[in-house]
């Protein structure tokens, strides 16, 4: 599995947020932030990761975002999961291209996210697991620097960000 890691601490001053002209869709108050480092989002219903995979700690300022291939994400959740998974779940996976555009907050760039419920996310792209119909080398992911979807060539590394459909324990 090749690991490429990029710079994980983007200062939240370099977020660019047009409050004035473009309405919120990702408020703060949208999320119910948990003390295990996830988040729950009121709206859909799904718990995430606070932070990107690589990334750790309270603010998500530890680390840099795991970097992998499409196959090598995918593959990446199993054994994640096999090995522990996170806050005591072990059904974390890739969120579909929906669920994972759902985390776009499109008044903000660099990244395109509430930064107040999603510390330090780096403005990078994200695989989703959702394949290409158009091409079959294809997948779709979200470029949180500008808050586009889009597909990106599964053999080019990208981050990921874990989502669990939230249950009861």
């Amino acid at each position: 599995m090749s690991i490429l890691l990029t710079a994980a601490c983007h200062a939240q001053a370099d977020q660019l947020c047009k409050t004035g002209h473009i309405a919120t869709t990702a408020p703060p108050s949208r999320y119910q932030q948990k003390e295990d480092s996830t988040v729950v989002d009121t709206k859909t219903g799904l718990m995430w990761r606070t932070c990107q995979e690589g990334v750790a700690g309270k603010s998500c300022g530890e680390g840099a975002p795991l970097m992998l291939t499409w196959a090598e994400a995918l593959a990446y959740v199993p054994t994640f999961n096999r090995e522990g998974g996170f806050a005591g779940y072990r059904d974390w996976r890739l969120p579909n291209i929906r669920e994972l555009s759902s985390l776009i907050e499109p008044q903000c760039v660099a990244p395109a996210i509430n930064l107040t419920v999603f510390p330090n996310t780096a403005p990078v792209d994200v695989w989703s697991s959702s394949p290409s119909r158009f091409h079959s080398h294809y997948s779709w992911l979200v470029d949180f620097e500008t808050g586009a979807f889009t597909y990106g060539e599964r053999a080019r590394p990208k981050a990921i960000h874990l989502v669990r459909d939230r249950l009861v324990r």
